[in-house]
C-alpha cells in the first residue's frame, strides 16, 4: 500500500495550504567561504503560476464572448428598462445574452453593470470571459467600485467553477507498479495544481466585500468539497480491489485526510451563504448547488431541512406591470442598482420580489412602512422563507412580528406564517450556527402550540397547513425522551392534514408520515 499511503501524505499536503508556517529554526553557521555556491538571482527563478492549472474556458462560451455590445435603448428612460425586462423574459441562455448585450450601452444603467448581469445570467463557467474584457480597461471614471467589485468576483468564480472537475485517471485494470508511474507522473502535479489554484483564487476572494465574496466564497467551497469526493473516487489497483481488509484501511486513512479540506469547502461555503442571506437572496442556482453538496457531505447537519415545511401556494401569474416585472426577474443584488424607487408596501410588488428575494435596501425601507395585512403577510413571508434558507433566527422572529404586528386584522396566511415563525425562531442563530453544532434545536423550538390553535380554529386549508408543519417540526427535533404519547401526537396532526391539504400529492406525503410515525409509536414500549 506504498503507493496509496503517498497519495493519503499527498492530499494532508494539498489540504493544509494556508496553515500558518513555523518559526524558523536557528540559522546554521555559514559554510567555509571557498565553498559557498552563488545563488542565482531571484528574477532568474520565477514562481510558479498557480492559475496555470485552471482550464481554459470551454469553447462553448465564444458565443456569448462574441455578442456584439450596442444601446438599442428605447426611447426615454422607460425604454432602456422595457428592453431589459424584454431580455430577460427570454428562457434561451444565448437569446437572453444577445438582448442583454445589446442594452450594455444604454446610459441609463451605470457602467459595467450589464455587462454584470450577463456573467451573472450566463454558464458560471463562462463568467469570467464576459467580465475579463470590461475589467482590463475599467476606471473609477466608467465604474462604480461596487459594480467592479462584482465584476471581479465573477471573475473568480468562474475559474473556480472549472477546476477539479477531470481527474487524470489510469485505465483499469491496473497494478501498483502502473499507479506508482501514474502518480508521479500525473496524479501528483494535478491534485497540488488544483489544490494551489483553489487556494490562490479563495484569498483573492477573500479581499472582496459584500455579494463578490459570497459569489467567490461559494465556488471555492464547491471546489474543495468536489476535491473530496473525486479523490475518493479514484480506483483501487486489481491487487488491493478484491481485498475487502485492505480497502477498507485505505479509505479509513484518506476519509481522515480529506477531513480538513472538507470542512474547509464547508466554511467557504457557509460564508458565502451568510454573505448571500445579508443580501436577501431567497432563490439562486449558487445557494441550489452549495446547499445540495453540505447535505450531502454532512448528511447529520441538514442544511436543507426546513424545505419540508408547507405553505399555501403563491399566485404565478405574470406580474402586469414593467417594475413588478423587474421585481422578479432581476436577480435580488442588482435590483437596486438597476431599479430606483420601487415601491415596495405594495402588495403585487412584494409578490413579484417572493421569485428571488428582498434586496438588503428594499428591506430597509420596509423597517418603518404602514402595510395593509396583505402586505404584511407578504412580507412576513418573505422573512420566513429566508429563514428556511439560511436558518437565521432573527429572520424568523422578525417574521412573526411583522404578520400580525400594526394594525388591522391578520389574514389567515399571515396568521400561518406568524404561528410557524414563533415554532422556529429560537433556533440557530444561522446555517452556520446549525451545522457546526448539527441540528439539535434548542428548548423553545418545537413549541407548535400556536399551530395547534390555528389548526383547530382556521378553514381549510390553513388548518391542514398549520397541521402539517406542527407534525414536521416535532417530527424533525424530537425530544430526548420521546415517547409513544408524542409520536401517535404527531401521527395525529398528519391525520388531520391528510384530510384538509388541498393537494393529492399533499396529503399522500402526510399519510406516509403519519403511518412512519404510528410505526415508531408501536415500536416504543
Amino acid at each position: 500500500m506504498r503507493s496509496w499511503i503517498a497519495l493519503s501524505v499527498l492530499i494532508a499536503t494539498s489540504s493544509c495550504a494556508g496553515a500558518p508556517v513555523p518559526p524558523p529554526a536557528a540559522p546554521a553557521p555559514p559554510p567555509p567561504a571557498s565553498s559557498v555556491t552563488p545563488a542565482p538571482p531571484a528574477s532568474q527563478a520565477p514562481k510558479p503560476d498557480p492559475l496555470a492549472a485552471v482550464p481554459p474556458v470551454p469553447a462553448t462560451c465564444a458565443v456569448l464572448v462574441q455578442h456584439p455590445v450596442g444601446g438599442t435603448c428605447g426611447s426615454g428612460k422607460s425604454g432602456g428598462f422595457a428592453a431589459l425586462d424584454a431580455a430577460l423574459a427570454q428562457s434561451d441562455t444565448e437569446q437572453r445574452d444577445a438582448r442583454l448585450a445589446g442594452i450594455e450601452a444604454c446610459s441609463q444603467f451605470p457602467g459595467g453593470l450589464v455587462r454584470a448581469l450577463r456573467a451573472e445570467l450566463a454558464p458560471v463557467i463562462c463568467s469570467d470571459a464576459l467580465v475579463e474584457p470590461v475589467l482590463a480597461t475599467a476606471t473609477p471614471d466608467t465604474m462604480r467600485r461596487d459594480v467592479r467589485e462584482t465584476l471581479e468576483g465573477l471573475r473568480l468564480a468562474g475559474k473556480l467553477s472549472r477546476l477539479v472537475l477531470d481527474v487524470p485517471k489510469l485505465a483499469e485494470p491496473f497494478d501498483k507498479a502502473a499507479f506508482d508511474v501514474f502518480l508521479k507522473t500525473l496524479l501528483k502535479p494535478w491534485i497540488m495544481g488544483q489544490a494551489r489554484a483553489i487556494e490562490a483564487l479563495s484569498l483573492d476572494g477573500s479581499r472582496l466585500g459584500g455579494y463578490a465574496k459570497g459569489v467567490v466564497a461559494i465556488e471555492a467551497g464547491l471546489a474543495d468539497m468536489r476535491f473530496v469526493e473525486v479523490v475518493r473516487s479514484i480506483p483501487l489497483p486489481k491487487e488491493m480491489a478484491g481485498d475487502p481488509q485492505v480497502q477498507d484501511a485505505y479509505y479509513g486513512s484518506l476519509d481522515q485526510e480529506l477531513e480538513p479540506r472538507k470542512d474547509r469547502g464547508r466554511d467557504a461555503s457557509l460564508v458565502g451563504l451568510r454573505e448571500f442571506a445579508r443580501a436577501g437572496i431567497i432563490r439562486d442556482a449558487r445557494i441550489d448547488r452549495a446547499r445540495a453538496v453540505l447535505s450531502k457531505l454532512y448528511g447529520g447537519h441538514r442544511i436543507d431541512a426546513l424545505d419540508g415545511l408547507l405553505l399555501p401556494p403563491l399566485d404565478m401569474q405574470e406580474p402586469a406591470a414593467l417594475e413588478e416585472r423587474l421585481a422578479s426577474r432581476v436577480p435580488t443584488f442588482y435590483l437596486p442598482l438597476l431599479v430606483e424607487n420601487l415601491d415596495v408596501t405594495k402588495p403585487s410588488v412584494l409578490r413579484a420580489l417572493l421569485d428571488r428575494g428582498l434586496p438588503s435596501p428594499m428591506h430597509q425601507a420596509l423597517a418603518n412602512a404602514t402595510l395593509t395585512p396583505e402586505a404584511k403577510a407578504l412580507y412576513a413571508r418573505i422573512l420566513l422563507e429566508l429563514g428556511q434558507r439560511y436558518w437565521r433566527s432573527e429572520d424568523l422572529a422578525h417574521a412573526a412580528q411583522v404578520a400580525t404586528g400594526g394594525d388591522g386584522k391578520p389574514t389567515e396566511t399571515g396568521e400561518l406564517i406568524s404561528a410557524l415563525a414563533l415554532a422556529l425562531k429560537g433556533g440557530p442563530k444561522d446555517a452556520a450556527d446549525m451545522m457546526l453544532r448539527g441540528p439539535v434545536l434548542p428548548e423553545g423550538v418545537g413549541n407548535v402550540s400556536d399551530l395547534d390553535a390555528l389548526a383547530k380554529k382556521a378553514k381549510a386549508p390553513i388548518s391542514g397547513y398549520a397541521a402539517y408543519d406542527a407534525g414536521f417540526i416535532l417530527q424533525l427535533a424530537p425530544p430526548a425522551n420521546a415517547n409513544k404519547a408524542f409520536w401517535q401526537g404527531v401521527a395525529k396532526r398528519y391525520r388531520q392534514a391528510a384530510r384538509q391539504l388541498p393537494s393529492a400529492d399533499q396529503r399522500t406525503e402526510a399519510t406516509q408520515r403519519a403511518k412512519a410515525s404510528e410505526a415508531t409509536a408501536a415500536a416504543i414500549r
